[in-house]
């Protein structure tokens, strides 16, 4: 097996997605990170900013950034969590106006996109992807640890 081929192929076809989802970000004016945000934030009631970052792996002045501008054109706010630290985000009236048509049309292609593939194929893709991840995490730990 050719294994640079191989990881070669898995990046192109992984990059596919970020480009779809990057598509639908400039069509409405966003980008591809404040895109990804905006569904982290409709998936929970308890999204952090450090949430944020550890799930998109993206820097804390990069999600603060977005933030912000959220915040100043009134589409998100900081609700206080179990500690003073602690500050929950949530779209406001606003912005969950806003934001519910420009997720409506990103579910819509997600879900075209995997009916497509049918559930076996779908099952398939995320055991697989995140048994992916899991030995990737274990390989950034090794690379963390090797002396130089």
């Amino acid at each position: 097996m050719n294994y640079r081929e191989t990881m070669s192929r898995l990046n192109n076809a992984l990059n596919h997605i970020d480009l779809a989802y990057a598509t639908i970000a400039k069509k409405y004016g966003l980008t591809f990170n404040s895109l990804m945000t905006v569904c982290l934030i409709a998936e929970s009631d308890n999204v952090t900013q450090k949430l944020i970052c550890d799930t998109l792996h993206l820097p804390k002045s990069t999600v603060h950034s977005i933030l912000l501008d959220f915040i100043k054109q009134g589409y998100v706010e900081l609700i206080a969590g179990s500690n003073k630290k602690e500050k929950f985000i949530v779209f406001t009236e606003i912005g969950n106006q806003y934001f519910t048509k420009i997720l409506k049309a990103t579910w819509i292609f997600e879900d075209e996109l995997l009916s497509s593939l049918g559930v076996e194929v779908c099952d398939f893709l995320v055991e697989t992807a995140e048994r992916l991840g899991t030995i990737i995490e274990n390989g950034i730990t090794a690379i963390n640890n090797m002396e130089r």
